[in-house]
């Protein structure tokens, strides 16, 4: 049976902690050598919205990912990850095609005993503690790490990278969070009523426009790679 843990956010009654490993907004904890990321199409830098750190029996366990994404510049063909083209269930992910989509959002994957908190990051989002909670209804249609994709629409699991490499189920967010902004964080710019970019009216930010998110990743043992695909 696949593993699997429902994700719970807990408000943080005293604030972001240096240990803290799984949470939304407030500072990273990613390894002190990564550079913070900058958008590819602005040069922005991108906003930290959150981060989980895969437990023992996942996957992935002893990994870290967190997920960065532009709220500085609004393109109408880079509202979502970039999608593969043809059949996507049992699809092949072409070589390069992991690294070269992340264009105005970047995932940052790592050994999570290697993580600091960034103080060279001013926040924008709220913190939020996320408590990854054990669970044996791996296809409970819940926010979750490992057990089964549960699709809004079509099953879109990839089966390969590069030809060889298998690809894994990490975690969905099917009930994505809207992200709380701290009180001097800018708005997020959007495409408006006439596809011109502008600030939103809303003290939140939505990833990828708020879809339903799906994560896939590279076998463990191979250069941790992942594949967003976002349904609607």
């Amino acid at each position: 049976m696949d593993a699997c843990w429902f994700i719970e956010s807990k408000p943080a009654v005293s604030g972001q902690n240096a240990d803290d490993t799984s949470f939304i907004g407030g500072r990273p904890r990613i390894p002190a050598g990564v550079d913070l990321p900058q958008c590819r199409l602005c040069g922005a830098d991108l906003t930290f919205f959150y981060q989980v750190a895969f437990p023992a029996g996942h996957v992935w366990q002893s990994l870290s990912m967190a997920v960065f994404a532009c709220t500085s510049c609004a393109h109408e063909e880079y509202l979502i990850p970039e999608m593969l083209t043809g059949v996507l269930a049992g699809a092949d992910i072409p070589q390069g095609f992991l690294t070269q989509y992340q264009r105005n959002f970047r995932i940052v994957v790592f050994e999570t005993r290697s993580g600091e908190q960034r103080m060279d990051y001013t926040p924008k989002i709220r913190f939020n503690r996320l408590e990854l909670v054990p669970s044996k209804k791996t296809a409970a249609k819940r926010n979750k790490l490992g057990g089964k994709p549960n699709w809004l629409l079509d099953d879109e699991s990839p089966a390969t990278y590069a030809s060889s490499v298998p690809m894994k189920f990490l975690m969905q967010w099917i009930e994505p969070p809207r992200f709380d902004l701290e009180d001097d964080a800018p708005a997020q710019i959007r495409l408006g009523l006439r596809g011109k970019p502008e600030p939103s009216r809303h003290r939140y930010y939505e990833l990828f426009l708020g879809n339903q998110l799906y994560f896939f990743g590279t076998e463990a043992g191979h250069e941790p790679l992942v594949y967003v695909i976002t349904q609607i």
